[in-house]
């Protein structure tokens, strides 16, 4: 058993392979010159370089015990999601293409990226990072790496993620403003609903199609669920 969760522990560690790519590929975009280019701060991104590096260095030092079921199934699991969110980063970087770089950038030439996967969240590679370092604390049962991810690298993908919006509202303006109304910044699919008073619920976006859920306030178990599709009918 402890041979299989070292081989799981070593394919989450080659999952870490697709930000290496990140260089490679993707759609061809035009890249401008001059004053149709600005550059973001780099502090942030050097910020959550140095979490990763911390994450590395927690995820060596208290690594877990390779017996028992339990350090198996937390493998199994670590894996699957560092694998997942290898598989999500690399997609949004070939859907970005030329559009993508290191330190946030924002280009008239190759313009505002809302195509594929971006149509539901603006910071996919973002997310996809975050879930390869989850899996790997999983994978290693490693909660002081665990706790690394939450206090660090989650707060310096946030703070990444807002510091390129800024940049990106003053570029693209009206329409990037439009564009994050349509789309979460990192979690897909699922918020609050916006109800009627007396009301809670649920709201899905971008599913096909798209729906509320609503239940009325009460001590009882709610007797109605309502239904609201994406043209405004309902139905019970």
């Amino acid at each position: 058993m402890s041979i299989l969760v070292t081989v799981l522990r070593a394919a989450s560690l080659l999952a870490f392979a697709a930000p290496i790519l990140l260089t490679v590929g993707g759609r061809d975009r035009k890249r401008s010159k001059g004053a149709d280019r600005r550059r973001g701060d780099r502090t942030p991104v050097l910020t959550n370089l140095a979490a990763f590096v911390l994450f590395f260095a927690f995820l060596a030092a208290f690594a877990g015990n390779t017996e028992g079921l339990v350090a198996l199934l937390l493998a199994l699991c670590g894996c699957l999601l560092a694998l997942a969110g290898a598989a999500l980063v690399l997609r949004s970087r070939a859907e970005l293409g030329t559009a993508w770089s290191l330190v946030p950038t924002a280009d008239q030439g190759t313009g505002l990226v809302t195509t594929g996967p971006y149509r539901l969240v603006r910071h996919l590679i973002y997310l996809g990072l975050m879930m390869l370092a989850m899996g790997e604390a999983l994978a290693f049962s490693s909660l002081p790496a665990v706790l690394v991810v939450f206090s660090t690298i989650v707060p310096t993908f946030v703070w990444r993620a807002r510091a390129e919006e800024r940049l990106l509202a003053e570029t693209f303006g009206e329409r990037y403003a439009h564009y994050r109304k349509q789309g979460r910044m990192m979690i897909p699919y699922l918020c609050k609903a916006r109800d009627p008073v007396g009301s809670a619920g649920l709201h899905f976006r971008r599913l096909l199609p798209s729906f509320s859920v609503l239940w009325t306030w009460g001590d009882a178990l709610p007797s109605r669920l309502t239904l609201i599709d994406d043209e405004g009918r309902l139905c019970r």
